[in-house]
């Protein structure tokens, strides 16, 4: 009874600040901005897209140039160079011709064309992966194209799932519509941000009784400290529960509302490690609907957010200060963008550092060197020792010795 009574008083508090109140309200108008911005990227992503694909044919032709020219001008290469270059003169044939129809469907825009896209790329991802077997082409072509062996099957095992079923694709990550604004949702660019605003509430919920020098009243309460602690936690984990899933509903449905509801069955391929505790993400793949990839998502989210939480307050507990648990918070979470974008993908830190699970989508459909189980394990693990850490640091806390 005593705790729900404090649960109560710790929501009501928690509203009653405008500081709290203006970084929700700012947390809708991000969702709003982030729609906007997604709609102006689609053209762009379209464009760009096209023109890499240009590049890329364009590229293939100077090689194609030069294999012939040297066929052409040096008469005394041997049988196994002259075979080698006609190999390669064969493959390089065929892949301007994919690459070029690829960017003009790219350039069209027109829903009517995507399928050519997934037909052509599976063509070319088995041709490639054909040549690289025969020794037509070098393991390097790989690396060029930022292609792996295992993107490659994976990406015919999807493609070829979509023409199966006679699935519309979709060919472009900004595609506006409601269900995949749930996916937008989960990008992990997207749930940095979302956990920096979760850690701005998450430290009030301690530092603003410490601020503003009501703590010694507050503690004076005829409650026990162990009972204030539960109550500003389990107080802030609903909050910040309702506030994110209220933040995909709101999302959802506007965009559902201006661009339409869109195909909640769309597939994802992922592999069987997804429903295994392991260390090697190989394993027969396996297609997940939108609708078990965005439920798996909020389930591997929900204990990095509980991760944060008890992350913020106990930096906010040992610093008694705002700057600094902001400072730190921020530096903490924001180290996933930096890892994501200069570590391998392939590296160990992708499977131990809990923020790299932020990165939901590679998490999912096994592009990186993690893997799903263990993120939710790392993170509740993590949530529970510093959960523990900061109830010892409150229950002998001097608060006497609390500073604004």
């Amino acid at each position: 009874m005593e705790m729900n009574k404090i649960i109560r008083n710790e929501i009501y508090k928690f509203f009653k600040s405008r500081k709290n109140i203006l970084i929700i309200i700012l947390f809708f108008a991000y969702l709003l901005g982030i729609n906007y911005y997604n709609s102006k990227q689609y053209d762009i992503y379209m464009r760009d897209t096209a023109k890499f694909y240009e590049g890329k044919y364009k590229r293939a032709g100077s090689i194609l140039a030069s294999n012939q020219l040297m066929l052409e001008k040096f008469e005394d290469l041997s049988l196994q160079k002259r075979e080698e270059l006609e190999r390669e003169i064969k493959f390089y044939s065929g892949e301007r011709l994919k690459l070029i129809l690829i960017s003009s469907v790219y350039e069209e825009d027109n829903p009517k064309t995507y399928e050519r896209i997934v037909s052509t790329q599976n063509s070319r991802y088995r041709d490639i992966i054909k040549n690289i077997e025969e020794n037509n082409i070098k393991e390097e072509f790989l690396n060029e194209n930022n292609f792996t062996m295992d993107d490659l099957h994976k990406g015919i095992y999807i493609n070829q799932y979509i023409l199966d079923n006679e699935i519309q694709p979709i060919i472009n990550p900004y595609t506006m519509t409601g269900a995949n604004s749930l996916v937008r949702f989960l990008d992990g660019n997207n749930l940095i941000i979302i956990m920096i605003i979760i850690a701005l509430l998450s430290m009030d919920i301690y530092l603003s009784e410490v601020e503003e020098g009501s703590y010694k009243l507050s503690y004076t309460q005829p409650y026990k400290r162990n009972q204030i602690f539960f109550g500003k936690v389990v107080s802030i984990i609903i909050i910040s529960t309702i506030l994110v899933v209220v933040g995909a509903i709101f999302n959802f449905a506007m965009v559902s509302i201006i661009h339409g509801v869109g195909n909640m069955n769309y597939p994802f391929v992922t592999t069987e490690a997804i429903n295994k505790l392991a260390f090697n993400n190989q394993g027969q793949y396996m297609i997940l609907s939108l609708v078990n990839y965005v439920i798996r998502g909020f389930i591997l989210l929900f204990p990095i957010l509980l991760f944060t939480i008890v992350l913020t307050l106990g930096i906010s507990i040992i610093t008694d200060s705002s700057g600094k648990t902001l400072g730190f918070s921020t530096m903490i979470i924001g180290l996933a963008f930096i890892l994501k974008n200069f570590v391998s993908r392939h590296s160990i830190i992708n499977l131990i550092y809990p923020y790299s699970y932020l990165y939901i989508k590679d998490v999912i459909e096994v592009n990186n060197n993690s893997n799903y189980l263990l993120g939710i394990m790392l993170n509740s693990i993590m949530a529970i020792v510093l959960f523990v850490i900061s109830y010892k640091k409150f229950i002998h806390k001097d608060f006497l010795g609390s500073r604004e």
